[in-house]
């Protein structure tokens, strides 16, 4: 699709997204048919009377949406990161109530609190949408997600019911650029996409640059292992996120995270096998998940590896390097790039 529009700059406040009268009623007519009687809404909302409109290509075909629309809901917390990328403050989103920030750091940009973000589910996960708190956001547009569990899929004609709805195919980790270009165009921001990924690419670059400055042997092999819980890690492989991120940058990996084991992207292990985590420099990664995971690895089964011994291990935030998204891209090139420079102290 191909669109020619002015671009817009910087986040809407909120003085910019009052709604309207015939939007308020309509959503209070929708939640009361929802919550109250049980019923369920299937016509589908066509875009409020006077507004331009675009025809745009979703998962589930061709959806009429607005030209320029003013109240955006993402039903997926990779969609959020791309809609602020390209200039847009939604409505609603998904989220974790209760968490710091509500879970939403590594999906937004670093000036945007997401404390501050209207959840409309109780978790991240995709078939979590409380409807009646959707429809009272009163979106002009919903972007969701169709995945291969399909849940988002299965209740489109109620999100539809509420607003245009646009559900994007996510096939895993490795659609986090292209999710970037699939969003601009449903919202027709191509141009700002464009600039996204070459503003990524220029970062990568001087990273690159940095870390060869630093006097980096271009054959370092990097090891990325996440501590999943107590009993189990998980060695991130090339194909997940943070492994195409450090590939961008011209690192070497351990040759047992190369390559995917079945239909994941990383390799599960126990801490018996903890050996085959070791590289030249090994990144630690844990995140909310195991809040009691370890924060330095000089003891114990860690001080068998080389990396410990070398004093080359480091820790960060498996909430930001797992995000799969071009915010938390840019995090994991600054961090890495500050561990690898010695900017960073080791986590011994």
């Amino acid at each position: 699709m191909h669109f020619s529009r002015s671009p817009r700059t910087g986040l809407r406040p909120p003085s910019a997204r009052m709604p309207g009268a015939t939007a308020t009623l309509a959503a209070s007519v929708l939640v009361l048919a929802l919550g109250v009687t049980g019923c369920t809404a299937t016509e589908p909302a066509p875009p409020a009377a006077g507004t331009d409109t675009r025809t745009v290509e979703g998962a589930d075909g061709d959806v009429e949406v607005p030209a320029d629309p003013q109240r955006i809901a993402v039903l997926w917390r990779p969609t959020l990161a791309a809609v602020t990328l390209l200039g847009h403050h939604p409505v609603a989103t998904m989220g974790t109530p209760g968490a710091p920030d509500q879970g939403l750091t590594p999906f937004l940009p670093r000036d945007v609190e997401g404390g501050l973000m209207n959840l409309v589910t109780n978790s991240p996960a995709e078939d979590d949408v409380d409807i009646e708190a959707l429809a009272l956001a009163e979106p002009d547009l919903i972007i969701g997600v169709s995945t291969q569990v399909g849940a988002q899929d299965a209740i489109e004609a109620e999100l539809s019911a509420i607003a245009p709805t646009v559900l994007l195919e996510w096939e895993g980790t490795g659609s986090w650029r292209t999710h970037l270009h699939d969003v601009a165009a449903v919202l027709g921001r191509e141009a700002e996409a464009e600039r996204a990924d070459a503003d990524y690419d220029a970062a990568v670059g001087e990273a690159r640059a940095a870390i060869g400055e630093a006097g980096v042997d271009p054959d370092t092999e990097v090891s990325l292992v996440r501590l999943q819980s107590d009993t189990e890690i998980r060695l991130e492989t090339a194909a997940s996120f943070p492994g195409q991120v450090i590939g961008d940058l011209g690192l070497a990996r351990p040759e047992g995270q190369v390559e995917p084991e079945g239909d994941t992207d990383f390799v599960p292990l126990s801490y018996e096998n903890l050996d085959r985590g070791d590289g030249d420099v090994i990144f630690v990664l844990a995140g909310s998940g195991f809040p009691d995971a370890p924060d330095t690895f000089s003891d114990g089964i860690w001080s068998d590896l080389a990396a410990v011994r070398g004093g080359q291990v480091y820790r960060f935030d498996y909430d930001v390097w797992g995000a799969a998204n071009l915010h938390a891209a840019h995090r994991i090139v600054e961090e890495a790039t500050a561990a690898l420079t010695g900017e960073t102290e080791p986590a011994l």
